[in-house]
């Protein structure tokens, strides 16, 4: 993704609702914490666990299948196995949310 795409508008997530939005065919988690939007891939790089219906606490989510959890702002996991995602650059343009390039870890 070199441009950003917009995904959703800013009503659409309440803070701690997370979803599932489509950017060329790839699936991404939008997480919405304390008013501010992070994105990561969507797949549990252990079995492919979907990260948007994880539990959320402050940063990190928890895969719903086997708990690994993820900082939502960066992707690395927090369980000291090795495991990361991806995460994306957002933006916020009016009312609308933008998901842009993957991030550099």
């Amino acid at each position: 993704m070199e441009r950003f795409q917009k995904v959703a508008r800013v009503d659409e997530l309440r803070p701690g609702q997370s979803k599932v939005v489509m950017v060329k065919s790839r699936a991404i988690a939008l997480f919405n914490v304390d008013g501010q939007y992070y994105a990561i891939h969507n797949s549990c790089p252990h079995e492919g666990g979907p990260l948007a219906e994880g539990r959320l606490k402050g940063f990190v989510v928890s895969c719903p299948w086997h708990d690994l959890a993820f900082d939502v702002r960066n992707g690395q996991g927090t369980d000291g196995g090795g495991y990361c995602v991806g995460s994306y650059e957002i933006r916020i343009e009016g009312a609308d949310v933008l998901i842009g390039p993957r991030r550099k870890i």
